[in-house]
């Protein structure tokens, strides 16, 4: 939210535009729909990596299940008189469980560094960058002027 409000000009314009970005980011995460039903050539490959919510939501998803055994009372798998939280993390809820759930949480801190640094460079191009596009804009602006004349 932060990068995009340093490049709009309007206060108002980032506020939309970094809201419309997070809703996009937590309908990809896999909480609202499941991964296999994203669709992979533009939601799942590079939306939902770059989503920290992805990240999150997996690992909490994984912290909370991993060794859990369900007793099953619900009508709805009568087969199962219990159920490993493994099943239902691969299963049902879709979730990669080959890979730790340290690793999420190493990914969703390394991106608030990442998207830090990515603020930080954003705002040092817009302080440095801006003025000179202004003076370049406004310098043609005058020899049109002058042209003119």
């Amino acid at each position: 939210m932060m990068a995009i409000a340093s490049v709009v000009p309007n206060f108002l314009m980032g506020v939309i535009v970094g809201a419309g970005i997070q809703a996009i980011f937590i309908l990809i995460c896999g909480f609202f729909q499941l991964p296999n039903d994203i669709p992979k050539n533009f939601g799942r490959y590079p939306i939902t990596h770059i989503s920290f919510y992805y990240w999150s939501f997996q690992g909490q998803s994984k912290n909370h299940f991993q060794g859990l055994v369900i007793n099953n009372e619900s009508l709805f798998f009568r087969e199962f008189r219990k159920i490993s939280g493994d099943y239902l993390l691969q299963n049902i809820l879709q979730i990669n469980v080959h890979r730790s759930k340290w690793v999420d949480l190493a990914v969703t801190c390394s991106m608030v560094a990442i998207y830090r640094i990515i603020f930080f460079v954003m705002i040092k191009i817009s302080d440095d960058v801006t003025p000179w596009v202004r003076g370049y804009i406004a310098r043609r602006r005058l020899e049109k002027v002058k042209k003119k004349n």
